[in-house]
């Protein structure tokens, strides 16, 4: 404990960090593949570990519901912003790009002992203009990328190229057209398509599922929104000769008081999750009771100005998740802040909307645990600046019982795919960490900024019970260059220490640390508003696997025409 406490010294023990560079992601919702500040473990564009430093707790960010992930798709127990059917800005756009070493850039070097053909990304579509409030979308984009090492193991399961174009297989591709109607008041949409989409399950298997169709509405009007979706899911195991269908209807209603709240010390939102269900033939998981609804209430109070307190509480007859938090905004010179905060989050689950069993090998999986888990956090950060540079940092303590695992009984092996038998369960026992995070930035007017970042964890407890034991360390800086006002360039290179999944086969995995390198090329054209973007990922680092039954995170480019209307 000695040495961590020296760590965390060296690191300066803070963190309140601003904007990482501004690397275009290669789809929305894969930022994480970018991200400096934690642990972010890529399987696929449907399956990642995303864990931000001082984030409090050993589980996956995507495994927690909140009200923000209400709108968020729900892939098998996991809340994913892929495949996305948010809306663009109106505007036409075009995206492509390949992981490098494809066989075509090989015609001109070599041609024996050519590498095996990489994979593309794929996306085309359109917003128009609104014509009295009234506009009309449509997009088709799949992400092939992290697709290759499982397709051999996933071909062999559908009867298809499951693709709405191509035979990579790709863990996603995904379509859809509608209308919406916007103005100054009401902001809703209508929205039906067709999707592929590979679910990767606590068993550790890619589950096939075809939506078709799938359908999708949103309605803002002032303070209230409503989702409602309706999938039509068509499971499949070409191997076992089983098929099944599963017709979902899901969605949320949520209100949040308005200017009365925003003036007084006192606000309150609140709404309800609801899912329902009807399977027929194999279907992989069982909700149980066919439905689950969710209602949850969100408060937040301001007893004082320095002093700030929030907490959402949700219920029904399965399960309850507290999750709270106070801040006290400390007196400090000016330009500087500090703020002192706790929080917790208690429960008896972490995503109470997701399914109760997966069905595996002619055995079930339970996907929730008895008892339940507490989680605390006590944290300290602040930030100071002068005029063109400024520096910040964080440090947080917390403990937890009950934290989620997995309890492996038996793994079954299928070519080169590890799969798992067992149940969720519980590390009845506590989870200590200890977090420290320190920044320092410097910027000129709109033209430059740069800042560098380390941040330090380390555990105590039962770790070889935790699913991943997280990064020690990281270290990355980042840039951003805008010249002549229409020609930008972002890049970050960052260094992750070794990370390690302990719980999804037989032996550890262990993921090396290494150096990345990302970087965006933007040039702007903003009278004609058209914008090209040239986006290079994962440079420098290792093609190494870093999930199990994960693709390996291979360097890969993309590029991107929009024109906005």
């Amino acid at each position: 404990m000695q040495s961590c406490w020296k760590k965390i010294l060296l690191l300066g023990v803070f963190a309140g960090v601003p904007a990482a560079a501004s690397i275009n992601a290669e789809m929305e919702g894969m930022e994480v593949d970018s991200r400096d500040d934690g642990t972010f473990l890529v399987g696929g564009p449907t399956y990642f570990f995303d864990r931000m430093l001082g984030a409090g707790g050993v589980h996956s960010e995507s495994e927690l519901w909140s009200p923000e992930k209400l709108r968020y798709r729900l892939l098998f127990n996991r809340f994913s912003v892929l495949p996305s059917w948010d809306p663009m800005e109106p505007s036409v756009w075009l995206k492509t790009g390949n992981e490098l070493g494809d066989m075509i850039y090989q015609d001109f070097i070599t041609s024996k002992n050519r590498p095996d053909n990489r994979t593309p990304i794929l996306e085309g579509g359109f917003r128009s203009p609104s014509f009295k409030g009234f506009w009309a979308t449509a997009r088709m984009f799949q992400d092939d990328h992290f697709s290759s090492k499982t397709r051999s193991v996933r071909h062999k399961k559908v009867d298809d190229e499951f693709s709405l174009f191509g035979e990579n297989y790709p863990m996603f591709s995904s379509g859809y057209a509608g209308l919406g109607f916007t103005n100054a008041s009401v902001n809703a949409s209508a929205l039906v398509g067709e999707e592929y989409l590979w679910l990767f399950g606590e068993s550790s298997r890619w589950i096939p599922v075809h939506y078709k169709p799938r359908v999708e509405t949103r309605v803002d009007v002032a303070n209230l929104s409503a989702t409602v979706v309706y999938e039509d899911a068509e499971y499949q195991d070409k191997r076992e000769k089983e098929r099944g269908n599963r017709k979902e209807w899901n969605g949320s209603v949520r209100y949040r008081c308005g200017k009365a709240c925003h003036s007084s010390v006192f606000g309150v939102a609140a709404g309800l999750a609801f899912r329902a269900v009807s399977d027929s033939g194999t279907v992989y998981t069982e909700l149980e009771g066919n439905r689950v609804a969710w209602p949850f209430i969100e408060l937040n109070v301001r007893p004082v100005k320095r002093v700030k307190a929030e907490a959402v509480f949700g219920m029904n007859d399965d399960d309850w998740l507290v999750q709270d938090s106070i801040e006290y905004q400390a007196p400090t010179p000016d330009r500087m802040g500090a703020v002192i905060g706790v929080k917790n989050i208690s429960g008896t689950r972490l995503n109470p909307l997701a399914d109760d069993v997966e069905f595996f090998d002619g055995s079930e999986i339970a996907l929730s645990a008895a008892g339940q888990m507490n989680l605390i956090q006590s944290y300290v950060s602040f930030a100071d600046s002068i005029q063109f540079a400024g520096i910040g940092g964080r440090v947080s303590l917390w403990a937890e019982h009950g934290a989620e695992t997995f309890d492996t009984t038996e793994t079954v092996r299928d070519e080169d795919l590890v799969y798992r038998k067992g149940d969720v369960a519980r590390i009845n026992s506590w989870i200590k960490g200890v977090t420290g995070e320190l920044w320092i930035g410097a910027w000129y007017r709109e033209m430059f900024s740069f800042k560098a970042l380390g941040g330090f964890e380390h555990l105590e407890g039962a770790e070889d019970e935790i699913e991943v034991t997280p990064a020690e360390f990281f270290v990355s800086f980042s840039a951003d260059w805008l010249l002549f006002k229409s020609f930008r360039i972002s890049h970050s290179l960052r260094y992750r220490s070794d990370a390690e999944w302990n719980l999804r086969s037989s032996d550890p995995l262990m993921v090396k640390g290494d150096w990345f390198w990302d970087a965006t090329f933007e040039q702007m054209f903003p009278k004609q508003r058209l914008y090209l973007a040239g986006t290079l990922l994962h440079v420098l680092g290792n093609e190494s696997i870093e999930t199990p039954n994960g693709s390996r995170n291979r360097m890969r480019f993309v590029c991107t025409v929009r024109k906005m209307f």
